[in-house]
């Protein structure tokens, strides 16, 4: 029996359909609403010290639709946490603001002016939790609609596995 990888190479669907292969598949995390969000990291090119151009890596969490296995590679050793509350490094910041009598619970991106003193700051997975649940919704004066809701949208399927 092999040890499990900690990462695994997996193609990513870009936004107009071209694909990068082989950026790394590093773990697998499960929304309450049962979404599975992938961590990868993409290769880039940055400058370095004195001018130079090295290798890098930028890592985001994207949804079963942007990725697809390769053939022959097993994602199974590839970390997998169902649902938890970690915190997660992410682009955005947002801010949950509870239900009242009058407005159901809004996911905003922070900084909006539509958030009340009462909204509490999220991380990217847990705002995705909350509009997965009936009765919230995200603000459409800010980023949260526009950033969050495709996301939400997209399969809920994970590429490659039947382990979870």
């Amino acid at each position: 029996m092999t040890e499990p990888s900690s990462s695994a190479p997996i193609t990513l669907v870009l936004p107009d359909g071209r694909t990068i292969e082989r950026v790394r598949l590093y773990e697998r995390q499960q929304l309450g609403s049962g979404l599975w969000m992938y961590r990868i990291g993409v290769p880039l090119w940055q400058t370095a010290a004195g001018g130079s151009v090295e290798p890098a890596e930028d890592s985001t969490w994207v949804t079963s639709a942007q990725l697809r296995p390769l053939p022959g590679v097993d994602l199974g050793g590839i970390p997998a946490h169902p649902r938890t509350h970690t915190s997660t490094p992410t682009r955005w910041a947002w801010l949950l603001d509870g239900r009242t009598h009058s407005r159901p619970a809004t996911v905003h991106a922070e900084g909006c002016s539509g958030a009340t003193e009462r909204a509490h700051p999220l991380n990217t997975l847990s705002a995705l939790d909350a509009l997965a649940r009936p009765g919230t919704i995200a603000c459409t004066a800010c980023d949260s609609a526009e950033v969050l809701l495709p996301i939400l949208n997209h399969g809920q399927q994970h590429p490659g596995g039947s382990d979870d």
